[in-house]
This record gives C-alpha cells, structure tokens and sequence, in this order.
C-alpha cells in the first residue's frame, strides 16, 4: 500500500512540475516557462527581430476579473446618469457605452520595458510573478486616437514637436466638451493632464501611440446637470481607458 502512495506521490510532482508557473503571449506566440523568468528572458526570443518603439510596449495580466468588473460598473454608472439628463446626452452616453462594450480589457501592469536597460540594470530587469500575461511590442507607431466627448472617436497621424491642442480643430468634439482641458494616455502608461484654452494653454506632447481623452464638461449649466457625477465619469472613463488592450 505504501509502495502505491509512493508511486501516484511521485507521478503527481512530476505531473506539477511539467506545468508552467508563467505563460505569456508575447506578440501572438505563447511562451510557457516553469520558473519564473526576468523581463530580459522573457524579451529575448524577438527583441533584436526588429527596432521596436520601446516607449509603446504594454504589458498585461489577464484573467483577471476586477477588471470586467470595472467595466460592468461604469456602465451602470452611465445608465444612472442618462436618467438625469437631456436626450442630447443621452444619446451621446449611449454611444459612449456602444464603445466601452467594444474594448478589449487586461489588467495593465504600468512598468518601464526596455530590452537594453533590462540587461544592463538590475531595476529594469523584474521578474515575473506565477500567472498568465500579455506582453505587446510594436514599431513606432504614426498616430495618436482622440476619444471621450467627441462625435466620433478619431485617428490623427503623429504630429512631431506639437503640443496637444494643435490637433483639436480636427475634432468635432461634443457640445458637452471640456473646453479648457484634456487628458494624455502616453503609450508607456503616464496620464498627463493638459490646458488647452488661450488661457491655460501648455505645450504638452503626445507621444506617437498615445491616447487622448476629451472629458466631459464638469459645469453645472443646466438644473439637470451633476457636477459631482461628470467629474467622477471622467476619471473612471480614464482609468478604465488605461487598460484598454490594443487591437
């Protein structure tokens, strides 16, 4: 009986052991690894393939609910808020869901990915904890996406040395645009808040692959209108919008 427990004992760790701790898909190939890699090893089956844009790599953890949950909340929070207002938000917040709907989501892990500085600094070099990831290389890439309370989401070709609010008069925004500010989603994950009006104008970039969100005007103009409500969609639009997975 002992010999039995001893045989299916040993047949069992070898069963665990064949099992990776981390699986990632690094572009669209998936690697499996037993022990937990460093970033660099992780990188290295494609690093020098091509001149990768390095500021542009995302890395995500999938299988991860809280996220669909994030989700699944801010569009209950817009239901609640098209209860309040006019049918020309309304129908702009429906849009807006049709949208959020459409995103495919990850949990975004925010950390400087650079091949180079992962071999040569100890700091840029992390290792990955047991789990199932999305790791994303891409060129430098030629545009910038416009979204938020515009009237249609919009892709723009990279402008060098331009600061953000040069590229508006190409957006047809929404007449419930925030008309003194928007947000930068830089592709490296920094969330940059900018002035844009003739008064708090700032000369702020968007790398290329950057996002750019328009947020909802926080005025109360109308009896109808909650201020409190519209800044806090904005920021969950925000947030949410950061861990959007490119397509």
């Amino acid at each position: 009986m002992n010999r039995i427990l001893l045989l299916l004992s040993a047949v069992a760790l070898c069963s665990t052991s064949s099992f990776a701790t981390v699986e990632i898909t690094l572009n669209n190939t998936v690697y499996q690894f037993e022990n937990e890699p460093r970033l660099d090893e992780v990188l290295a089956p494609i690093a020098l393939q091509q001149n990768w844009y390095w500021p542009a790599t995302k890395l995500y953890r999938v299988n991860n609910s809280d996220i669909e949950q994030q989700r699944i909340a801010l569009l209950q929070q817009i239901d609640e808020l098209k209860l309040h207002v006019g049918p020309a938000l309304q129908t702009e917040l429906t849009a807006l869901q049709l949208q959020l709907k459409s995103w495919q989501l990850a949990t975004r892990i925010v950390i400087t990915i650079d091949y180079d500085l992962a071999r040569a600094q100890a700091p840029f070099n992390p290792r990955f904890e047991p789990g199932v990831y999305k790791l994303q290389l891409f060129a430098r890439p030629s545009t910038v996406v416009f979204w938020g309370a515009v009237q249609k989401t919009l892709t723009l070709s990279h402008s060098g040395a331009t600061a953000v609010a040069e590229y508006l008069p190409a957006l047809q925004r929404s007449s419930f645009a925030d008309s003194s500010t928007v947000f930068i989603i830089q592709p490296n994950g920094q969330i940059i808040e900018t002035g844009i009006a003739l008064w708090n104008r700032q000369h702020i970039e968007a790398m290329p692959g950057a996002q750019v969100f328009i947020p909802f005007a926080t005025a109360n103009f109308t009896a109808m209108w909650f201020t409190a409500d519209m800044d806090t969609l904005n920021k969950n639009l925000l947030a949410l919008a950061l861990h959007r997975v490119e397509q």
